[in-house]
């Protein structure tokens, strides 16, 4: 288990009053979850009761509509089941119950793909949209496009799905947004930015399965690790935690 740069939960101490608790997941890939993952974090959130909840992106894993999916007949791809994947992320929002909703690189395929001249595709894609807002309504939650300009800020620090996605790109992130937490990378890490205020780049790793089919011989996938962060926040003051699991690992929650 990683706890973050100071390998120790921070809790408020008894006179930090008015502190208030959040907790962030990402990438857990609708029908590709899990199930360990997906309890561990539903454990968790119940026995810490966050006041604010984000999901960082990638709640859905949309492989029918990859590119090749979409151009390539023969692409496996093709076969999976759009509906389960839906299903099994719309169920997970409704288990997690966030306020803030980003949309990651996989959902942002829905919008490229709803005005398609694939009539087929844009239909499918139309009604996934329709399908994720109605959730979002219903959970009373913000949504957020997938645009580097597009972000969640809670206590000085942005929230982000990602974008770069490269060995440095916790740090990357950090020298660009500033302190941020952000998901897309499936693997818990921390690192520092080389700018005068030093800034912090958090990564909440994943929430899917670790053999997932489409990466299954991306050498990149040994470094990958399941988790989700948390702590607590006021004004413009945050402390982040991570907590991470890696492969052949039992889950250790910090309570």
């Amino acid at each position: 288990m990683d706890l973050g740069a100071t390998n120790q939960p921070e809790y408020p101490r008894a006179d930090m009053k008015g502190w208030k608790k959040w907790m962030a997941v990402g990438c857990s890939h609708g029908d590709q979850i899990d199930p360990d993952a997906r309890n561990a974090v539903l454990m968790f959130k119940e026995r810490f009761k966050p006041y604010t909840t984000i999901m960082l992106g990638d709640f859905l894993d949309l492989a029918a509509f990859r590119s090749g999916a979409i151009s390539d007949p023969n692409s496996s791809d093709r076969a999976a089941s759009i509906s389960d994947d839906l299903s099994s992320g719309i169920d997970f929002l409704h288990e997690l119950r966030p306020q803030h909703i980003l949309y990651g690189n996989h959902e942002a395929r829905l919008y490229k793909l709803a005005s398609s001249p694939n009539a087929l595709a844009a239909h499918a894609a139309t009604l996934t949209i329709q399908a994720i807002e109605k959730t979002a309504k219903e959970l009373k939650a913000k949504l957020y496009p997938y645009h580097i300009r597009s972000f969640y800020e809670l206590g000085g620090t942005k929230f982000l799905h990602g974008y770069m996605y490269n060995v440095q790109a916790i740090r990357d992130h950090a020298e660009t947004y500033g302190q941020c937490v952000m998901a897309h990378l499936h693997r818990v890490g921390w690192e520092r930015a080389r700018t005068l205020d030093g800034a912090s780049g958090y990564c909440v790793g994943m929430l899917a399965r670790f053999d997932m089919e489409y990466a299954s011989t991306r050498r990149a996938t040994f470094a990958w690790s399941q988790g989700f962060a948390f702590g607590y926040y006021k004004d413009d003051s945050i402390t982040v935690n991570l907590c991470e699991r890696k492969i052949n690992q039992p889950w250790l929650l910090p309570m």
